[in-house]
């Protein structure tokens, strides 16, 4: 079949077909409003020209084969690797924008089972994909491409490396001295215990799956335990280091270049969720436009860990950054609330714009870590275990215990409060009033509640109090030496 492509690589403008000229326009405004800068706008134009002067058809009947075949003679052409990049994202972006004209959805990346299975036997590559679909349906559907590959790499590594070692056939070959001299290795190579327990659940959740399918497997391996790894404590993020982030993202939000604050608006938005609201990020990448009420503060987070849905409140600074950043949304396919460049965020892009702050001020957060923070000053300012429960979506209040513990502040103003009738009980005589603090004690004691995650009124307060109780200490050591 003769190519569609014509000898010449451009023609003019005025030459094209007169609905591919407004549709050039639009492909360029599409553009700048995801943010991108004028120079990406020029040379992804420069790919949109090309394709349309070589195709010679109407923008809507342009279809992937096309532009392959424009790829092909852009490669054929041009001897500069940076130019050819730069028109494949270009053609990419039209293909991208000729989809969402026509209302269709973006083609879904496909699984790479051919690698994760390969040297597996015929049976057990059945059985981990019967057992994979299985768990799909407990997974949300934009989630499942990213959790079967994870599922897939974790279940397989194990099974890989038996299929090379031991040439097993069946689950029932798998067994407990077969997992410790595999895990011997592992952690000769200095894999963490956390990892390789992850891989022994992935079996374990495997094989169990086998047996309610009365498939025969060795029992004892179900028996074997995880190694200790001791407790994984959250970590937060210290009231200063947060203000530092906070200021950081303001100065996107503010910039001059329509990109830059685009991004910086939006990411002052998922923050300000992520630290008042305690959303995950995959929540924050999951949400819809349908899921918010602004005018009641509030957000329904759907089919969210373990498929739950659950309400969450919003502060009026959250309300305020989600405002801001609608009218800088753009044009998308769907009611994602959060795009970037027309498509949802990425798993990774909430993670690559806190190392892009950590490289401009830094502190080194997690956006997971957001999360913590949320937990542990909503429980330092009082609000009780059971709402932070609810907020956080626990399904255990162990694990409100775990992921938010009390300390600092908290903790020490709780110690100090218990220790003062500690020592009025230890005391060999009564006495009819509890011993006094002296000044130093009672700096001390402020010390250690200014160490903790206060909010700016209780911080102003406790400074306040620090300067009175030394102010004090030095009146009574001049009176002492009056005296003397």
């Amino acid at each position: 079949m003769a190519s569609p492509i014509n000898s010449d690589l451009y023609k003019p403008i005025r030459e094209w077909l007169p609905a591919n000229w407004g549709a050039y326009d639009a492909f360029r405004r599409w553009l700048r409003e995801a943010g991108y800068s004028e120079s990406a706008v020029n040379t992804y134009s420069c790919a949109v020209r090309l394709a349309i002067s070589q195709l010679g058809k109407p923008y809507w009947q342009i279809t992937e084969a096309d532009l392959v075949a424009v790829r092909s003679n852009i490669a054929a052409r041009f001897d500069s690797q940076a130019t050819c990049r730069g028109y494949y994202k270009g053609l990419r972006k039209l293909a991208e924008w000729l989809r969402q004209r026509q209302g269709k959805p973006q083609p879904e990346k496909p699984v790479n089972w051919d690698y994760f299975l390969a040297g597996l036997p015929d049976e057990i590559t059945g059985q981990v994909r019967g057992y994979l679909r299985c768990q799909q349906r407990n997974w949300p559907v934009e989630a499942q491409w990213q959790l079967t590959g994870g599922s897939l790499s974790t279940l397989t590594r194990f099974l890989r490396w038996a299929a090379g070692h031991s040439g097993f056939k069946t689950a029932a070959d798998l067994t407990p001295d077969l997992w410790y001299t595999y895990l011997d290795e592992r952690l000769a190579a200095g894999m963490s215990a956390v990892t390789v327990n992850k891989e022994l659940h992935a079996l374990q959740s495997w094989l169990r799956y086998l047996a309610e399918m009365e498939t025969p497997i060795c029992e004892r391996l179900l028996r074997v335990e995880r190694l200790p790894t001791g407790p994984n404590l959250p970590k937060d993020v210290p009231i200063e280091q947060l203000r530092r982030l906070a200021a950081e993202i303001e100065l996107d939000a503010a910039s001059e270049r329509a990109g830059v604050r685009r991004c910086g608006v939006m990411d002052r938005a998922w923050w300000r969720l992520m630290l008042h609201s305690g959303l995950r990020v995959g929540e924050v990448r999951r949400l819809r436009l349908a899921d918010i009420d602004l005018d009641g503060q509030r957000l329904r987070i759907v089919q969210s860990k373990g498929l739950k849905d659950r309400v969450v409140f919003l502060s009026a600074a959250a309300v305020e950054a989600i405002e801001a950043y609608l009218p800088l949304r753009g044009p998308v396919l769907d009611d994602t609330l959060f795009v970037y460049r027309h498509r949802p965020l990425t798993v990774t892009y909430c993670a690559e714009r806190m190392r892009t702050y950590e490289k401009r001020c830094g502190v080194r957060v997690r956006p997971h870590q957001l999360r913590h923070s949320c937990a542990t000053l909503l429980l330092n300012a009082g609000a009780p275990l059971l709402t932070v429960q609810a907020l956080l979506g626990h399904k255990h209040l162990d694990t409100t215990l775990i992921y938010a513990r009390l300390y600092d502040g908290t903790v020490a103003a709780d110690y100090y409060r218990a220790m003062t009738t500690i020592e009025l009980r230890l005391q060999l005589t009564e006495t009819a009033t509890p011993p006094a603090l002296n000044p130093a004690q009672l700096v001390a004691l402020v010390d250690a509640l200014g160490n903790g995650t206060l909010n700016d009124n209780q911080r102003e307060l406790v400074h306040a109090l620090r300067a009175s109780l030394l102010a004090l200490a030095e009146q009574g050591g001049e009176a002492e030496n009056g005296l003397s």
